[in-house]
C-alpha cells in the first residue's frame, strides 16, 4: 500500500480502538477524556479518514468565530450573494451552511465528510442539519462553511462549532476589534497552532483610525502564540448598504487568497497535507493521555472491587471465628444443650457420664423433643452471626467506597448497597438449615458401619448431629475466663459422646468436615451479597484490552505517518 493508504488504514484502526475507550468513574480529568474521545472519533470520520483516502479532494474552509463577529456577512460578501442568513437573535440556532462549486457537490453530499450531519437544501433551525448550497462563481476545489458561534450560549452550537473547525482543512477565523483578545477565541487558535492548521484571521469592525494599531497588536499576539504564519486581514467598521454586503474592496484580499488556493493544485495539496500532518502529530500525546486515563479507571475500579472483597472476606472470617472458638457455646445454645444432656450432672466428671451413657445408651435421646430445641437454638444463633456479618460487610464496603468521590457517586446511585439485600436474611437462614442437613448427612454416612450401627441407632441421627455441631463450635478454642469451664465441658461431653459412637479419629475428621461445609455455606451467602457490588462495578468496567488497543493504534499511526509525509511536513517528534 502507499503511504497515504497506510495512513488511512491506521486511522481506521484508531477509530475502532476508540469505541473501547471508556471513563465511567468521575476521576480527575475524566470529563475531558470523555470529550476528547468523542472529539477524536468525530475528527477521524469527519476529516482525517476521508482526507487520507483522497488527498486531492476539495478543501473545506470553515468560517468560525465569536458571536456577532460577522461570519455570515463575511461569507456573503466574499461570494457577493446572500447565501447564508446572518443571525439576529441570540443564541442563533441555525443549520451551518456549506457553499461549494457544483463540480464538488457530490463529494460534500456524500458521507465522506461530516457523516453525522443530515444534508438539506434549506437553512433550518437545526444545528445538526448541513445546508448545502452550490455556487458556480466559487472556484472548484474549495468549499466555504459558515459555522455556529464558538461562544454560543447554546451547548449544541458550541459543540458543533468545534467539530466543524476540527474537520476543516483551513480556518477563516473571524473576530472583531472589540473582542479579539477574548479568551475563547484564543483557546481555539491555540489548538490551531498546536496542530499547525492553516489559518487566516479576519479582524472585523476596526475603528477607521485604529486599523493599523489593532491589526499590529493582533499580529504580535498571533506571533507570540505560534501563529506567525497566519494570514491576517483587517476590515474597517462601516454601515452596510441595503444588500447587507461589505464593499468588495474590504474583502478583496481574502477573496484573492481563497481563489489562489482553489485554483492551484499544488497549493491545495500543501494545505491539506500541512493540516493533516499537524493533526497526526497532536494525536500522539492525546492518545497517550487516553490510554493512561483508562488505566487509572481500571486501577480505581480494581480498588473498589478489592474494598468490597476485603469487607466480605473479613465477614466470612468473623463467622469462622465465632463458630470455632466456642463463642456460640453460651446463651440459648448452651442452655438447650444442657437441657438435653442433663443439667444436674453436667459439671460432673465427663468420664463418669460417658460410662453411664454406655450403660443406658439405648433410647436415651430417642424421640426427645429437646433435640429439636438444640437444633433450633443452633439455627437461630448461627443465622444471627451470619446476618451480623452480612450487615458489617455491606457497611464496611460502603464506608470504604465513601472515601472517594466516585465511590460516593456509586453509593448515591445505588443506596441499597449500604445494607444487605432484601433477601439476605432469608438466604442466611436457609444456608444454616442446609448446613444442619449437611451435618446430618455426614453422621448418617459415618453411622452405616456395622460395628457402630447399634450405638448410632440408639442415639439417633439428630442427637449425634447436634453433638457434632456442638463439638465443631469449639474446635479452634479461644474462650477465656469463666466461660472456659462451661463451654469446654459442653464441648468435651459432645466429643466423648461422638467418640463412643464413631471412635476418636473419625470424630475430629467429622468435625473438620462439618466446619468446612459450614464455611462453604457461609461463603455462598456472602458471595451472593458481594455480587451486588461486583455487578455494579462490572457494568462500569473498562475493557481490559482497551489501553493496549489505543497504544497499538498510536504506534501504527506513528509508523504510517513516517511513510505518508515527506521530511518537510513530517510531524515533529513522531520519529
Amino acid at each position: 500500500m502507499s503511504g497515504a493508504q497506510n495512513l488511512a488504514a491506521a486511522f481506521r484502526q484508531l477509530d475502532d480502538a476508540l469505541t473501547t475507550a471508556q471513563f465511567p468513574l468521575p476521576l480527575y480529568g475524566a470529563d475531558r477524556l470523555r470529550t476528547l474521545t468523542v472529539t477524536l472519533g468525530q475528527q477521524l470520520r469527519d476529516h482525517l479518514m476521508p482526507r487520507a483516502d483522497r488527498l486531492d479532494a476539495p478543501l473545506l474552509a470553515v468560517v468560525g468565530g465569536s458571536t456577532g463577529a460577522g461570519k455570515s456577512t463575511l461569507v456573503n460578501s466574499l461570494l457577493r450573494a446572500q447565501v447564508t442568513r446572518p443571525g439576529v437573535l441570540r443564541p442563533t440556532t441555525k443549520s451551518p451552511v456549506l457553499v461549494c462549486h457544483p463540480d464538488d457537490e457530490e463529494w460534500f453530499r456524500s458521507d465522506n465528510v461530516l457523516p453525522g450531519l443530515v444534508r438539506t437544501d434549506t437553512q433550518l433551525h437545526d444545528s445538526r442539519a448541513l445546508h448545502i448550497v452550490t455556487f458556480p462563481d466559487l472556484p472548484p476545489g474549495l468549499a466555504v462553511l459558515d459555522a455556529p458561534d464558538i461562544d454560543s450560549v447554546d451547548d449544541a452550537n458550541r459543540t458543533l462549532a468545534r467539530q466543524l473547525l476540527l474537520a476543516a482543512d483551513l480556518w477563516l477565523f473571524v473576530t472583531s476589534a472589540a473582542r479579539y483578545a477574548d479568551a475563547v477565541p484564543w483557546d481555539y487558535l491555540a489548538t490551531a497552532a498546536e496542530r499547525n492548521t492553516v489559518v487566516s484571521v479576519v479582524i472585523n469592525r476596526c475603528p477607521p483610525g485604529a486599523v493599523d494599531e489593532v491589526a499590529g497588536h493582533l499580529a504580535q499576539m498571533l506571533a507570540e502564540r505560534g501563529l506567525a504564519a497566519a494570514k491576517l486581514f483587517a476590515i474597517v467598521e462601516r454601515a452596510l448598504p441595503d444588500d447587507g454586503l461589505l464593499p468588495l474592496g474590504d474583502v478583496a484580499g481574502i477573496r484573492q487568497w481563497l481563489v489562489a488556493l482553489a485554483s492551484q493544485t499544488e497549493a491545495r495539496s500543501q494545505v491539506a497535507v500541512q493540516t493533516l500532518a499537524g493533526t497526526v502529530r497532536s494525536l500522539d500525546g492525546e492518545l497517550q493521555e487516553l490510554a493512561d486515563g483508562m488505566r487509572r479507571q481500571q486501577e480505581a475500579l480494581s480498588e473498589l472491587h478489592d474494598d468490597a472483597a476485603r469487607a466480605h472476606r473479613e465477614a466470612a472470617d468473623a463467622v469462622d471465628r465465632a463458630t470455632g472458638d466456642g463463642t456460640l457455646l453460651r446463651g440459648e445454645i448452651l442452655a438447650r444443650w444442657q437441657d438435653l444432656v442433663g443439667t444436674g450432672e453436667f459439671m460432673r466428671s465427663v468420664e463418669q457420664r460417658i460410662s453411664a451413657l454406655r450403660d443406658r445408651i439405648s433410647g436415651w435421646f430417642t424421640g426427645d423433643q429437646r433435640i429439636e430445641a438444640v437444633e433450633v437454638a443452633i439455627s437461630d444463633g448461627l443465622a444471627a452471626v451470619l446476618r451480623d456479618a452480612g450487615e458489617r460487610a455491606a457497611e464496611g464496603t460502603a464506608a470504604a467506597w465513601s472515601h472517594t468521590r466516585w465511590g460516593r457517586d456509586i453509593l448515591a446511585a445505588e443506596p441499597g448497597l449500604a445494607v444487605p439485600s432484601p433477601g439476605f436474611e432469608q438466604a442466611a437462614e436457609d444456608a444454616i438449615r442446609a448446613w444442619q442437613s449437611d451435618v446430618l448427612r455426614l453422621v448418617e454416612e459415618q453411622g452405616r458401619g456395622k460395628r457402630m450401627r447399634a450405638r448410632f441407632l440408639a442415639l439417633g441421627t439428630n442427637a449425634v448431629g447436634a453433638a457434632l455441631m456442638i463439638y465443631a463450635f469449639s474446635l479452634t478454642g479461644g474462650l477465656i475466663g469463666a466461660e472456659v469451664g462451661i463451654a469446654a465441658g459442653a464441648s468435651v461431653l459432645a466429643q466423648r459422646l461422638l467418640e463412643a459412637v464413631f471412635g476418636e479419629d473419625a470424630v475430629r475428621r467429622l468435625a473438620q468436615q462439618a466446619r468446612a461445609e459450614l464455611s462453604a455455606r457461609v461463603d455462598g451467602v456472602l458471595a451472593a451479597e458481594l455480587s451486588r457490588f461486583t455487578d455494579v462495578l462490572g457494568a462500569l468496567a473498562v475493557d481490559d484490552e482497551a489501553p493496549a488497543r489505543i497504544e497499538a493504534s498510536r504506534v501504527a499511526l506513528r509508523s504510517a505517518a513516517r511513510d505518508a509525509f515527506d521530511d518537510l511536513t513530517k510531524p515533529v517528534g513522531m520519529d
